[in-house]
Parts: C-alpha cells; structure tokens; sequence
C-alpha cells in the first residue's frame, strides 16, 4: 500500500509539465520550497488538506481534479491507524 504523500507525489508528477520546476509551484503554490522539496523527497509524513489545496491552485487545477484517482481510496491508501 502507498501512503497519503506517495500518492501526492505521484500526481504532482503526472500534473507538472516541463515549463512546472518545484520551485516555479512553490511559487505558484505559496507553500515555502522546502516544504515542496521534502514532499517530493517523500520525508514529509503529513499532508493536510490545505496543502493539497495549495498544491492544485498552483498546477493550474481543482483540488477535484488533483484528488480524482482511485489512488486517494481509504482501501489503496495506508493510513498508519
């Protein structure tokens, strides 16, 4: 099973294009670069909801759009009860 910000990562890739650096999103975004950089590294292990939010207003797409994969099912996720 993925946790919650493997899953993240996974569709930041499948959203950011060539022109899209981490440090254009986190530009874009507002979320400090670092904070993008430690996504992307998968060291962060918390992802709220507002930076989800956060991430899709800078790709340019709905939090709807970034979060429509089976992918973000409780069942497919590893929560960490």
């Amino acid at each position: 099973m993925k946790t919650l910000n493997d899953v993240v990562v996974e569709r930041l890739y499948k959203f950011m294009d060539d022109d899209m650096t981490q440090y254009k999103l986190a530009q874009a975004s507002g979320i400090p670069f670092a904070t993008i950089k430690s996504i992307m590294q998968r060291r962060t292990k918390g992802i709220s909801l507002k930076t989800v939010i956060l991430l899709a207003n800078g790709l340019g797409v709905t939090p709807s759009e970034f979060m429509d994969d089976r992918a973000f099912y409780a069942e497919n996720l590893d929560l960490g009860n």
